[in-house]
């Protein structure tokens, strides 16, 4: 039953690292909110404007937090794969 303990690790691995990409992707959506609202208060942008210059500030931590949530998300898969083909 090695193969059992070597499985539950790397669930474990990747509880961490979907823990960590939906945690960052949380992060990502408030921090680009408030940055939205503090930039659409100011007098040199209107709503829209502010709005485009948030969405590409936050875009690209966004997708690569998605990218951490999935690589988490498959590592679980793969020992849920493992642990139901080593019987």
């Amino acid at each position: 039953m090695d193969l059992q303990r070597d499985a539950m690790r790397l669930a474990t691995i990747g509880t961490v690292f979907v823990w960590v990409g939906w945690l960052a992707i949380i992060y990502a959506l408030i921090a680009g909110v408030l940055w939205w609202i503090d930039l659409a208060g100011r007098p040199a942008f209107n709503f829209i404007e502010a709005f485009a210059i948030s969405a590409a500030a936050i875009g690209v931590p966004l997708f690569l937090a998605l990218i951490v949530a999935a690589f988490g998300h498959a590592l679980r898969l793969f020992a849920l794969y493992v642990a139901g083909s080593s019987k």
